[in-house]
C-alpha cells in the first residue's frame, strides 16, 4: 500500500507548475538544522508535511516518503528484525533530510553515510518536475544530492537497503587516559568483524571512553534510559550496558545529548513527563517557542552564551592533532565531545570525502560561554580553520563562515553551478552558499 503517494506527488506537481517565485520547505517535525541567525523567509512555503509514511518494507528494502521520520520508519522495520544501515540518532531526523544533509552514526565506519544506503529518489524540482535519479537515471543528480541540503529539489520517496538487527545492543565501554591510545583503540576496533557500533567520548586528555557495541539477541538486564538512566553518564558509570536496539538507535534522543539541565525540576520531568514530551524534537521546539517569546515581550536577555551545535571531518591521521586542538582551544564548561569513525564507499559530488578512507568525526553539540573579546562564534571559527588546515570537511546543518570563493573550493562549487543550472535554472530555490554559510563578519 503506498497511501496514496502517486495522487499526492501528481496534485503537488500540478500545484508547483502553476507558482512562481522561489519556494522553500515547509514541514511539522521539527528542524534538525542548526543555523545560528535567520534565514531569508521571503519564499513561499511548500508543504511537504504528507509525504510522511513508510510505504513498504519487503526483502531488506525500505520504501519511504522523503518526510517520514526515523522513529517511523524503525517502528516498521524493527519487528521485522531490520533496521537502516544507518540511523541518525535523533528521532524525528526524516529519511530525505539525512540524505541530503551528510547522516552519521556509530557503525558509519561500516556502512558509510545515510545516503550510501539510498537506491533510488524521487525527486521534486522548483519547477514542478518529478524525477527519479539513482546510479543509472539522472546519476548526476543521485550523486549530488547528499549535501545539497534540499538546494536542488526535494526527496518525496526514497527507497533504501536495510539490515539484519537483534532485539538488543550490547555497550562495552572503556576509560582511558591518553589520546593516542584511545585513537589507536578506536581505529582498531574498526577492524573487528564482530563490531557493529564505534562511539567515544572525552572531556580532557585523562578522561577518554570508548565504546564498541554488537547486537545479540538476549540481556540479562536492559537499562531504562527514558525514565532512570542518562546514557551518557551511565556508560561512564557501568562499563557493561544492554538497550533495546530502537533505543540505542535513538540513545541520545531523550536528553537532547547532554542539554537538559541537571535540576530538580528537570529531573522531575524526566521520570514522570509523557513520552510525546521526551524528545529532541519537542526540546527544540520548546527552546524556539520560548526564546521567540522572549524576544517579542522585550524580556531576552544575552547571557553570554552561543551555540558550538557543529561535526567535523579529518582523515584519520590527522585525529589526534584535531582532538588535541580542540581540548586546547575550547572551554565546553563540562560537557563531553563525541567522536567516531567514518568510512564511505563513494565520494559524494558535494561532500568531498574521500572512499574507501578511514576518516574521524568530531561532533560538538551545546551551548558555550563566549570566550572574552573574541567576537561571536569563535569557537566555531578557529575549529572550521583547522579543519581545513587538516585536509578535513565540516557538516553544513550548522552555520560555517567562509568566503564564496573559499566554501567553493571545499564544497566542489563548480560542479553545483553546472548541477544548479540542470535542475534548477530559475534559481526559485536558495544555493548552498546562501543557505549555509554566514558573512564572514558576521
Amino acid at each position: 500500500m503506498d497511501h496514496g503517494y502517486e495522487a499526492k506527488k501528481r496534485r503537488l506537481s500540478e500545484r508547483l507548475r502553476g507558482a512562481a517565485g522561489g519556494v522553500q520547505l515547509a514541514k511539522r517535525t521539527s528542524s534538525n538544522l542548526f543555523r545560528y541567525a535567520p534565514r531569508d523567509r521571503k519564499r513561499r512555503r511548500l508543504d511537504l508535511s504528507r509525504f510522511n509514511r513508510v510505504i513498504s518494507v519487503n526483502d531488506a528494502i525500505l520504501d519511504v516518503e522523503g518526510l517520514a521520520t526515523f522513529e517511523s520508519v524503525v517502528d516498521a522495520t524493527m519487528p521485522r528484525g531490520l533496521v537502516p544501515l544507518i540511523t541518525p540518532e535523533l528521532k524525528h531526523i526524516t529519511v530525505g533530510g539525512a540524505i541530503v544533509g551528510i547522516g552519521i552514526e556509530s557503525d558509519c565506519f561500516r556502512h558509510g553515510f545515510v545516503h550510501d544506503g539510498l537506491i533510488e529518489a524521487d525527486v521534486l524540482l522548483a519547477d514542478g518536475r518529478i524525477v527519479r535519479c539513482s546510479t543509472t537515471e539522472n546519476s548526476d543528480l543521485f550523486r549530488a544530492l547528499p549535501n545539497s541540503y534540499g538546494t536542488l529539489g526535494y526527496i518525496l520517496r526514497a527507497k533504501m537497503r536495510l539490515m539484519p538487527a537483534a532485539p538488543y545492543v550490547h555497550l562495552q565501554t572503556t576509560r582511558m587516559s591518553n589520546v593516542e591510545a584511545f585513537l589507536e583503540s578506536m581505529r582498531a576496533a574498526t577492524e573487528q568483524s564482530d563490531v557493529e557500533f564505534i562511539e567515544g567520548l572525552f572531556y580532557s586528555p585523562t578522561r577518554l571512553l570508548l565504546t564498541v557495541a554488537r547486537f545479540t539477541e538476549r540481556a540479562p538486564e536492559v537499562a531504562d534510559i527514558l525514565r532512570r538512566d542518562i546514557f551518557y553518564k551511565l556508560i561512564e558509570e557501568r562499563p557493561d550496558v544492554y538497550l533495546t536496539t530502537k533505543d540505542y538507535l535513538f540513545r541520545y534522543d531523550p536528553d537532547w545529548f547532554w542539554n537538559l539541565p541537571e535540576t530538580g525540576g528537570y529531573r522531575f520531568f524526566r521520570r514522570f513527563a509523557p513520552a510525546s514530551m521526551r524528545n529532541s524534537g519537542f526540546y527544540k521546539r520548546y527552546i524556539d517557542g520560548k526564546n521567540r517569546w522572549l524576544r517579542r515581550l522585550g524580556l531576552w536577555r544575552d547571557d553570554g552564551e552561543e551555540p558550538l551545535i557543529q561535526d567535523w571531518e579529518v582523515p584519520w591521521e590527522r585525529a589526534a592533532e584535531l582532538t588535541r586542538f580542540a581540548l586546547d582551544n575550547v572551554e565546553l564548561g563540562g560537557r563531553p565531545w563525541i567522536v567516531t569513525p567514518i568510512r564511505t564507499p563513494a565520494t559524494p559530488t558535494l561532500y568531498p570525502v574521500r572512499a574507501d578512507t578511514l576518516y574521524y568525526n568530531l561532533g560538538c553539540y551545546c551551548q558555550v560561554k563566549k570566550p572574552r573579546g573574541k567576537g561571536d562564534y569563535y569557537y566555531t571559527r578557529i575549529l572550521d580553520r583547522k579543519c581545513f588546515e587538516l585536509g578535513g570537511v565540516k557538516m553544513l546543518y550548522s552555520s560555517t563562515f567562509l568566503s564564496q570563493a573559499e566554501f567553493d573550493r571545499v564544497y566542489n562549487g563548480a560542479a553545483y553551478a553546472r548541477l544548479k543550472e540542470k535542475y534548477d535554472p530559475g534559481r526559485r530555490l536558495p544555493s548552498l552558499f546562501e543557505k549555509c554559510a554566514m558573512p564572514l563578519e558576521a
